[in-house]
């Protein structure tokens, strides 16, 4: 799995690529929680435009980074849901809970502020 991360103000991006799993999930999930629990954060997106697969444990931490936004009045989005993402999320029925950004497509540009694996 692959992640870069990006900020504008308030508003920070994660990008993910590759494969969701047990695996690369306590990574993920350490990212997340630190930039929603960071002051300067108001605003999380995370982009799945090249995410092929995400297992349960990915979604787990979904709701976990929901659940931590929403308790610190912080906005948690989800951004270009792919056919296997969405179909998960759908699935389980977790998609409703989401705010989606609505952007379709690749992204035609980003600044990177770090990446990991």
């Amino acid at each position: 799995m692959g992640i870069e991360c990006s900020h504008q103000d308030a508003q920070y991006r994660v990008s993910l690529s590759g494969r969701i799993t047990i695996d690369s999930a306590p990574d993920l999930r350490a990212l997340l929680l630190r930039l929603v629990e960071d002051p300067k954060c108001q605003e999380l997106t995370v982009d799945f435009y090249d995410v092929a697969y995400i297992d349960v444990s990915g979604l787990a931490i979904l709701a976990e980074v929901l659940k931590a936004a929403r308790a610190q009045g912080k906005k948690f989005r989800l951004s270009r849901l792919r056919e296997r993402p969405r179909y998960l999320l759908e699935a389980v029925q977790l998609l409703h809970l989401f705010d989606e950004d609505g952007t379709e497509g690749p992204q035609v540009s980003s600044s990177s502020t770090g990446s990991t694996r």
